[in-house]
């Protein structure tokens, strides 16, 4: 008995979109595939932004006043406290934070591609960012 197709449609490099048939398993496995790169880069974006400070806070000790260099130990210590606050969020939640800020979906778009509702979407940025915002306030 064959397994039933799936349709799975992809953007190539050039811009050109192509549909491909393939069963649920393959799907979830280059869905799964999807995950693993962009958390990858995730994590290299971190990395590079981590080494643009280090090597910001180096050029600004040796040739900056000291208020440029405070400001700098200031914001990576913002970029920390962001990375750490992200991540207490959920997989979910982070990813559909990055769709959303950083490759400017729609909530419509990312429900979508996550084939959920459009509320559901709306509703767990919403909590992300509620969280973000408890976790990011100073103390009162």
């Amino acid at each position: 008995m064959a397994k039933p197709l799936i349709t799975i449609a992809y953007k190539l490099a050039d811009g050109k979109r192509i549909r491909l048939e393939v069963t649920s398993e393959v799907r979830d496995f280059l869905e799964q595939s999807d995950r693993q790169i962009r958390s990858q880069r995730r994590q290299d974006r971190r990395y590079l932004i981590f080494t643009g400070c280090i090597e910001e806070f180096e050029e600004a000790a040796m040739t900056a006043a000291q208020e440029d260099v405070a400001d700098l130990v200031i914001r990576i210590d913002s970029y920390n406290q962001l990375y750490a606050a992200l991540d207490k969020l959920s997989e979910t939640q982070r990813r559909r934070l990055e769709m959303r800020f950083h490759d400017g979906l729609t909530y419509s778009g990312i429900a979508k591609i996550e084939n959920v509702s459009r509320k559901s979407v709306e509703e767990s940025i919403a909590s992300a960012l509620r969280k973000l915002k408890k976790l990011l306030e100073p103390d009162r």
